[in-house]
């Protein structure tokens, strides 16, 4: 891959055809997912009639009823809720990945949290960036690293900061393989990397000015591109979650605002007064002009005076209410969740068979979001490693997170497991089981703890080979006297 020359702005700040396509989409998932008067603003148009100090009264009134937040945090609880089997082999002893573990970030956070919440990212923007760094300095004897805690860390980049990349085959694999990439910092930074080295650009007096340079010691760039559901324009990016449901959401609002401004301008009684005429001067009445409309009668007929006139606005109310419904139904259906809405309404009753299909599209949906959230754990694992020339155990390693998502069926697999070990007349399957378990009924413990659990149930003789053996022993014994 050629350098490339930033000395214009323009250059510094160009983008992939693919960013300036989607940009617009993930600015306003992001604004989805976050709500509140942006959102608002964004999803209420004013009308070309409309007065301006009216639609900012509308904006200000706006409501907002988040079911892109919704969605998006119901699927991070099930893809989160149980702790992922992580066989670590060599690397779950080395005090640098402990450390990193507790610091991935180096702002202290604790990498299995780290590493949710940037699927929770990934679901709202389709996918995110991840860059495994390390820091620049002399220190090079593996003591003097842990005493200063030097190890890879960390960075997670979304969508609208990705600027500009480049992916080239390799000539001895054929494999794609990305060989340029451009990354706008948290500080504003213009980040670029190459598979030799890495540069740091700014702007000063509206120039750009390169203000770091490192060799790339791994001869590749260190960053994993952790996808949603995969997108197969371009593989390497993914599938948002709020990609229809963002838009219905923006629509609610409309939808909402409209039976605001019916109850507000409709929705009070109607004054009925008595009709004034003009005098014989040629004077003419003032006509009352408010936001309630004024109904004026005769008052020379029988039992004229002033009255009220109910207004009917429950039609357009009810109407109102009805589309939103089926807006908010079409959410949950075209997130694989009406099945669990089903439930939450008392009034809606659907088949057994209608809710396992929910389900089981649902379950396929999460099981796409493990397998992607998966294999960019083990990439992140794997840059780490080649960081600190420790590439060869990478073999070893596995990451696997369960594709069970239901908390209410534990007491049941438990139930199943149980039972199976009886019937199964296998050491290896009632092992695979044992250890099934502990995950499952341990996560709290953490994975050093589990993972001993785990090895001694590797390491234990079976109870009933521990029979064979005491019987033999005594047999020996025997012959022996």
């Amino acid at each position: 891959m050629k350098v490339k020359d930033f000395t214009k702005k323009e250059d510094l700040y160009a983008t992939h055809p693919a960013y300036d396509e989607r940009i617009a989409n993930w600015k306003f998932y992001d604004l989805a997912y976050n709500g509140g008067m942006d959102f608002i603003k964004k999803a209420l148009d004013q009308h070309p009639r409309e007065s301006a100090t009216n639609w900012n009264q509308r904006v200000k009134e706006g409501v907002n009823f988040n079911y892109s937040a919704i969605v998006i945090d119901l699927f991070s609880y099930y893809l989160t809720e149980k702790n992922p089997a992580r066989e670590l082999g060599k690397l779950s002893d080395d005090e640098l990945y402990k450390m990193f573990t507790m610091d991935c970030d180096l702002y202290g956070a604790d990498f299995s949290v780290w590493i949710n919440d940037c699927q929770k990212l990934a679901g709202i923007f389709g996918h995110i960036g991840i860059l495994v760094d390390k820091p620049q300095t002399d220190i090079t004897n593996r003591e003097q690293a842990i005493a200063n805690g030097i190890y890879p860390y960390l960075c997670a980049y979304t969508p609208p900061n990705i600027l500009d990349w480049k992916f080239e085959r390799d000539i001895k694999t054929g494999k794609p393989t990305l060989t340029y990439l451009k990354l706008r910092d948290f500080e504003g930074d213009i980040l670029v990397w190459y598979q030799s080295h890495w540069e740091r650009w700014v702007l000063e007096n509206d120039t750009p000015s390169k203000v770091g340079y490192g060799v790339n010691p791994i001869g590749e760039i260190p960053f994993v591109w952790m996808k949603n559901i995969k997108d197969n324009t371009y593989p390497y990016m993914g599938i948002s979650d709020l990609k229809e449901i963002a838009y219905i959401n923006a629509s609610l609002i409309r939808n909402i605002s409209c039976g605001d401004e019916v109850i507000k301008f409709a929705g009070f009684p109607m004054l009925r007064a008595p009709m004034e005429k003009d005098d014989d001067a040629g004077k003419t009445k003032t006509d009352i002009i408010g936001p309630r409309g004024v109904l004026e009668f005769d008052p020379s007929t029988p039992e004229a005076k002033p009255d009220w006139l109910e207004s009917a606005i429950k039609d357009p109310i009810d109407a109102i209410l009805t589309w939103v419904g089926k807006k908010i139904s079409e959410i949950y259906q075209i997130a694989h969740l009406s099945g669990m809405h089903a439930h939450e309404k008392s009034d809606q009753v659907r088949s057994g068979v209608a809710l396992r299909y929910e389900f089981a599209q649902l379950t396929r949906v999460l099981s796409k979001k493990t397998s992607n959230l998966n294999e960019a754990e083990q990439q992140i694992i794997r840059f780490w490693l080649k960081w600190q020339g420790s590439e060869d155990i990478f073999k070893d390693i596995s990451v696997k997170r369960p594709t069970d998502f239901s908390v209410d069926d534990l007491s049941q697999n438990l139930e199943n497991y149980i039972t199976s070990m009886a019937n199964v007349q296998s050491e290896r399957y009632g092992k695979e089981i044992q250890k099934s378990i502990a995950r499952q009924t341990l996560p709290e413990l953490g994975d050093e703890i589990v993972n001993e659990i785990i090895d001694e149930i590797d390491n234990a003789v079976p109870p009933k080979k521990e029979e064979e053996t005491n019987k033999k022993k005594e047999e020996i014994n025997i012959d022996k006297k």
